[in-house]
């Protein structure tokens, strides 16, 4: 009998979902838990958005163990939201959740930026829809990544709104065990640890999605500074680490390659000794993200394939950033405009080091796995395509606001009845910009045969990790 056999009856009372729900759905939840159970459970406002919406944190049990637990750090990334949407109900109707245990549930941290994401939230479920309404703050305005450092030339202290709530929840809760629930986009599944664990406890993260038909992360690691301290689970990565990276491989002063803050582990364990966890998981996946079989190259000459394509990917975007400047001001055009700018300069900026990185570290010449090939081939092809639509939705917001045809989150048509002068070059461009998104995409479907993963999988797979580390945790 093994000590993780509890996992599998509490998960399967996760029951499914067919669709993302909205933030007012999320926090419409939380009220209503706090009033059902008044007694158990109090709901309360740890903050306010950049927009002036209520940040709540929702309270369940008051046991010695304190487990903060908060969703949409990354606002397109709401599977930890469909868990705390089922967790605030599962600790009440649940006593042994609650033994010895005060549990922390912010539903959704960056409420605004969630909801510039809720037009892909009921699907269709593809690669290219999800593109399509696809929003992602630049470094500089997200939640996970503006928190206060100061380390050698490096100095952030400007947290965002949302970051002070979150900053106000840890020290409200002074968590034991802090979960910051982000997940994947395609991929496989994998795992941050703030400390080691046990390689039993190992073996059960991974058992988790693998028996939920979601394959393991198993080829590059997200970022090139990253600690593998076991197959598919990392160390929880730093600013700090990051720093030292650029200090290494980049020229000049590391902090011009650091775009942002202190990550939300680095500043809470600045604040107490605490453990922290992120389960990663995609919402596509393929065989090949777990494929540990060799290809006929070295693992070097694909990522360095990799990072030429990136180049070429940038340079486009970069040009048409170019085309477009001062040109959108409709809605949150600016906004998309703005963060696609930063990530392509970043991107640009970052690609020398990356190359030193391949060519430099040791043991680059052994062939690439699989894996490793879909990671640097098609996945960060994936990821570059959703920076260059946010800008092809701006451009649609703009000429729809400019009554040049189109709707302005859906896209239809947008442009083709564009007249004489700014519309039409804008026209244009959008055209340019979606031609290269469908090749990007179709190339990612011809070389990578994807599934889409069953939200309640995804949800069961979160919250399997948490129960798996509160239980090798001893708590």
């Amino acid at each position: 009998m093994s000590r993780f056999d509890k996992i599998e009856e509490l998960i399967d009372r996760v029951p499914e979902y067919s669709v993302f729900v909205t933030v007012d759905e999320l926090y419409a939840r939380a009220a209503q838990v706090a009033a059902k159970a008044p007694e158990l459970a109090e709901l309360r406002v740890v903050g306010k958005s950049t927009k002036g919406s209520d940040i709540p944190m929702l309270t369940v049990g008051r046991g010695p163990v304190s487990i903060l637990v908060f969703a949409c750090p990354h606002p397109n990334e709401p599977i930890g939201a469909m868990m705390t949407y089922f967790l605030m109900e599962e600790l009440i109707e649940n006593p042994l959740l609650r033994e010895g245990r005060a549990w922390h549930i912010l539903p959704c941290v960056d409420p605004d930026g969630t909801r510039l994401n809720e037009g892909w939230f009921k699907g269709p479920f593809t690669i290219r829809n999800y593109a399509k309404g696809f929003y992602r703050p630049k470094p500089q305005d997200q939640v996970e990544w503006t928190f206060p450092i100061t380390y050698k030339t490096l100095s952030w202290t400007t947290p965002k709104p949302e970051t002070q709530a979150l900053m106000e929840a840890i020290l409200m809760a002074k968590p034991d065990v802090m979960y910051s629930l982000h997940n994947a986009g395609f991929g496989g599944a994998y795992y941050y640890v703030s400390h080691e664990l046990p390689a039993e406890c190992y073996e059960e993260l991974r058992r988790i999605p693998v028996a939920r038909g979601i394959e393991l992360s198993l080829g590059e690691p997200e970022m090139p500074w990253v600690e593998e301290l076991s197959p598919a689970v990392y160390k929880t990565t730093s600013t700090v680490d990051s720093y030292e990276y650029f200090a290494k491989f980049a020229p000049g002063d590391p902090a011009e390659f650091v775009v942002a803050g202190a990550g939300s582990t680095e500043w809470a364990q600045s604040q107490r000794d605490l453990f922290s966890l992120v389960t990663e998981v995609p919402y596509f996946t393929s065989p090949k993200t777990s494929d540990q079989n060799p290809v006929a190259r070295a693992r070097r000459d694909v990522l360095l394939e990799g990072l030429e394509r990136s180049r070429e990917i940038y340079g486009l975007v970069n040009a048409m950033l170019e085309r477009t400047k001062g040109k959108l001001d409709a809605g949150d055009a600016p906004l998309l405009w703005e963060a696609v700018a930063t990530f392509v300069d970043s991107g640009l900026k970052s690609l020398p080091s990356q190359e030193r990185w391949a060519r430099e570290t040791p043991g680059m010449e052994a062939p690439a796995t699989v894996a490793q090939e879909a990671d640097s081939l098609y996945i960060r092809v994936f990821y570059q395509m959703l920076i260059a639509s946010m800008l092809s939705r701006a451009i649609k917001m703009q000429l729809s606001a400019e009554g040049a045809g189109g709707d302005a989150e859906s896209g239809e048509n947008a442009g083709d009845a564009a007249g004489e002068g700014a519309a039409s070059e804008l026209a244009a461009v959008g055209r340019e910009l979606d031609a290269a998104i469908d090749g990007w995409a179709s190339d990612i479907e011809r070389n990578l045969s994807y599934e889409v993963v069953p939200i309640r999988n995804l949800v069961q797979v979160q919250y399997g990790a948490l129960l798996a580390v509160l239980e090798c945790r001893g708590m």
